[in-house]
């Protein structure tokens, strides 16, 4: 059997294969924070990886993560998503020069169970963000993704939520259309769009669906979403929450 030659060899990277070892190397770099992560993930201390795993500790300080900018210059669509994959969410909006629209931060008081299932209130600062993006950063220098940056029009944008987990503060960045962030009465067509025409937490709330109406409550887990029926609920086509509802309506979240 010949001795495994990391250096010549293909790697798969997020469901892709064929992939040469320092482009593996980049994508690994941006994917994992640090070596042990890398290491946990990839190599997981198997003996025939020794040389494989000291080569790549070594030489971890000095790797250059992908880029965003590269993301969107990669033709084949799978080769973009295992960019986006690796890049992540969070790092590719940032990447893209975000322009900070609207920032509110809101006095919550929800319950929350002991560990002897006891309730109790727990008081907090719930922060939301809505950025925007210029659709022409994602793409500057991108040859060949395939995307016309003129079909956007002159007022186009991508718009993102910022928010953060309230329990573990891991941050998350949500796209959401531009209609579902702008204040009510407000358009997109208009050329004059201020700061102030825009709404972090009408955002967030877009990205709760719930096909019950009239609900009593609403339970928040992560990514869970339960909603308690009330004695006049009933089931409809699943709708997009509301401002009011989502401030009025959320009695736990964790």
């Amino acid at each position: 059997m010949k001795p495994f030659n990391f250096k010549t060899a293909k790697y798969t990277v997020s469901g892709v294969s064929d992939i040469g070892l320092d482009e593996a190397l980049r994508l690994w770099k941006a994917k994992f924070p640090t070596f042990v992560h890398f290491k946990k993930a990839i190599t997981g201390g198997y003996p025939v990886l020794k040389d494989f795993e000291s080569y790549v500790e070594e030489v971890w300080d000095s790797i250059e993560k992908v880029t965003a900018k590269e993301a969107f210059s990669q033709k084949n669509a799978e080769k973009r998503r295992m960019y986006f994959d690796c890049i992540g969410v969070v790092e590719l909006f940032k990447q893209a020069n975000p322009k900070l629209l609207d920032r509110q931060v809101i006095k919550k008081k929800r319950k929350r169970w002991d560990d002897k299932n006891d309730p109790y209130d727990y008081k907090f600062e719930d922060v939301y963000e809505l950025y925007s993006i210029d659709p022409a950063e994602l793409y500057k220098g991108a040859k060949g993704g395939g995307v016309e940056i003129s079909r956007f029009g002159s007022t186009a944008k991508y718009i993102a939520v910022r928010c953060w987990c309230t329990t573990t503060n891991r941050e998350y960045w949500i796209y959401v259309p531009e209609d579902e962030a702008l204040k009510k009465g407000v358009s997109r067509w208009s050329s004059e769009r201020k700061n102030s025409d825009y709404d972090a937490v009408k955002a967030i709330a877009w990205t709760i669906r719930l096909d019950i109406t009239e609900p009593e409550k609403i339970y928040r887990q992560g990514d869970i979403i339960v909603a308690k029926e009330s004695a006049n609920s009933k089931k409809t086509t699943p709708y997009h929450l509301s401002k009011e509802d989502y401030l009025k309506l959320m009695y736990s979240e964790t």
